[in-house]
């Protein structure tokens, strides 16, 4: 059992964003080959050759967030204390745990992702980072539509992190109706 009056963190595994960032150099190269084109007979200016290039651009880029996450992440991600959650990943501040109106598990290609239902005035105060902001749109579009927090990049397994914050969640809202 979790104790909630304590703070719980969970930091970033190097080895597992290792891993991910020579999965972005594959995929930056299998979409090179495409777009180039080395693999197959792709046509020059047709739709798999533009998908290529997009696919270059896209995944270097994750790339290269994913090594430099990797070398400048010190210090606890995931943080759940007696006064909210805060993943650093999406903004420095506490979410409060009385402004999480929910929570559940959203999947996509294999990856679970936890989705917190804040309140839109809590939410809208954030200082989120870009990243945040550039994809909650289309995050919200798959129907994640909440503050998304993954175990993908740190030393926990999902079922680890999702318990966690669910004990901490249930010990705050038992807290709120006894006192």
């Amino acid at each position: 059992m979790i104790d909630a009056g304590q703070q719980v963190a969970f930091h970033a595994s190097p080895w597992k964003l290792f891993g991910l960032g020579v999965l972005g150099i594959g995929m930056t190269a299998l979409s090179a080959a495409v777009a180039i084109p080395l693999l197959g007979n792709v046509p020059p200016g047709s739709f798999a050759q533009f998908v290529g290039y997009v696919g270059v651009v896209f995944f270097a880029l994750c790339t290269v967030l994913i090594f430099r996450r990797a070398a400048t992440m010190r210090g606890p991600v995931v943080t759940m204390a007696p006064e909210g959650i805060r993943d650093i990943r999406i903004a420095p501040e506490f979410i409060p745990w009385p402004a999480i109106q929910g929570m559940w598990t959203w999947s996509l290609s294999g990856q679970k992702i936890l989705i917190l239902a804040v309140d839109p005035a809590v939410r809208e105060r954030l200082t989120t980072t870009r990243i945040a902001k550039w994809t909650r749109g289309a995050n919200a579009a798959l129907g994640a539509d909440g503050v998304g927090i993954t175990a993908q990049g740190l030393a926990v397994s999902y079922d680890t992190l999702m318990k966690t914050v669910a004990d901490y969640w249930d010990a705050a809202r038992s807290n709120r109706a006894a006192g």
